[in-house]
């Protein structure tokens, strides 16, 4: 009998028809109802400004920006202001709520203020010259011109001359927010960081370059120490008012989070998932950013799942995955020596409570060199591989005295979780001739040993 094609197909469980060979899966999701958690995604974006009403536990902190910045709205010069502490404990998102609000009143009283923010870390390249063009850019752009300057090509003595004549021109005041600062370090041997000079010029921009905007800087930084490298006469000219920022801790990441409850549908939000994420969050040195990250992926892996709420389990899942990318792109591009040393480190701190001493780490790395048929580098060369993962954030590391057999030595500390590395390390096709349960084994009388 003769049948007639049909477009409808059975897929290959025979349940029924799946789908039309003219559609693709591209097309199912594009086209078909969009599930989600989320009500307003932007609020558990840690890079959104949030109105100042939204944060807590920074009212000392808002109070002094609001002082500060007040003077514009009096035709005054804003004090420079530097704002210090620990990653995500709110200096960036304070800083800017106020300069936005501040924006808002300075337009109603047809005053033209605004804020340039650059974050120096994330640029690709830390010279004072990229960082001018940065800066340019950022504020033709909040000026509604075109910045004309090429990257390449053209002085930094020239870029500096176009960015103060678009401030001069389009701005009654301007605030430079300068985030991650130390990070502007500039080229090798030079006899000052690139970001005294940059400071400098800008401390002196009204003075020196006959702008008559009310130009002010917010330097942001973790490490306050970073003015011990200013060049003298940067340090006699800029000298800010300090706000500092302490970690949060576990009860104000719950209230910071559930005043961003609303970025979720009613709800979508199981009991217990904001206690969670804040003890994670407590855990990573109460950091808040990394919390409302780690709120926002779980909502993210939920709508994955197909889920309507998100739970405990979503939580758990999202912070492995956070953790082991995390440590995948700090150890990924390392050299094999390097992963073999921090490996070794590894599998001793995993059977010794985290902690790892360098004799029996160098104990382990030598079998496992040799049951691996690789180079044995010497132990000095192995501790500075390991130290290396200290500049990654991997582990901490310091000299400590062990007893009449080790006397001084190294002891290494993993600041991300072991079995992370550990796991992340093994993806390499070189530890597929290890057992990392004879290895465990190994380290165990390492430590016996040493």
């Amino acid at each position: 009998m003769n049948h007639e094609p049909s477009n409808a197909r059975e897929d290959g469980n025979g349940d029924g028809p799946a789908q039309s060979p003219d559609s693709s899966i591209v097309d199912s999701i594009l086209d078909g109802e969009r599930k989600t958690v989320f009500e307003n995604k932007q609020l558990v974006d840690s890079n959104t400004i949030v109105d100042h009403n939204r944060i807590y536990g920074r009212d000392e902190q808002l109070a002094a920006e609001a002082r500060a910045f007040r003077d514009t709205l009096d035709g005054e010069r804003p004090p420079d202001l530097l704002l210090y502490g620990p990653s995500g404990t709110g200096k960036s998102l304070t800083v800017k709520a106020v300069a936005d609000k501040v924006k808002e009143r300075a337009t109603q009283n047809e005053i033209s203020f605004d804020f340039v923010a650059v974050n120096f870390k994330t640029m690709e390249s830390h010279s004072l010259d990229r960082a001018v063009w940065k800066l340019g850019h950022q504020t033709a752009k909040k000026a509604g011109v075109a910045w004309d300057i090429p990257r390449k090509g053209v002085s930094t003595d020239a870029k500096y001359v176009r960015l103060y004549e678009i401030v001069d021109r389009h701005f009654d005041a301007l605030v430079f927010i300068l985030d991650e600062i130390d990070a502007l370090t500039g080229r090798v041997g030079e006899d000052e960081p690139a970001y005294s000079r940059l400071l400098y010029s800008l401390s002196r921009v009204m003075a020196e370059q006959h702008v008559d905007t009310l130009v002010s800087t917010v330097v942001i930084t973790n490490h306050p120490k970073f003015r011990e490298n200013l060049d003298s006469r940067t340090d006699s000219s800029y000298n800010p008012t300090g706000i500092h920022f302490s970690d949060y801790d576990a009860t104000e990441l719950i209230e910071i989070l559930n005043r961003r409850r609303d970025a979720f549908k009613e709800g979508a939000l199981e009991d217990g998932v904001i206690e969670l994420v804040a003890a994670y969050g407590a855990k990573n040195e109460g950091d808040a950013r990394r919390a409302i990250d780690l709120l926002r992926d779980a909502g993210e892996i939920a709508n994955r799942s197909g889920e309507t709420v998100v739970t405990e389990q979503h939580v758990h899942a999202a912070n492995d995955s956070v953790v082991k990318n995390r440590v995948l792109e700090m150890v990924g591009g390392m050299t094999l020596q390097k992963k073999l040393s921090l490996y070794a480190a590894a599998v001793v701190a995993d059977v010794n409570d985290g902690a790892a001493p360098s004799p029996a780490v160098y104990a382990l790395y030598r079998e496992i060199c040799q049951r691996t048929d690789r180079d044995v580098y010497t132990q000095e060369t192995v501790n500075s591989h390991i130290n290396k993962a200290g500049t990654y954030g991997v582990l901490e590391s310091e000299r400590t005295s062990g007893g009449f057999k080790s006397g001084v030595h190294l002891m290494f500390t993993f600041t991300e979780p072991v079995e992370a590395v550990i796991e992340t390390l093994e993806e390499d096709d070189t530890f597929d001739e290890l057992d990392v349960s004879t290895a465990r084994s190994i380290a165990r009388q390492s430590l016996r040993d040493s």
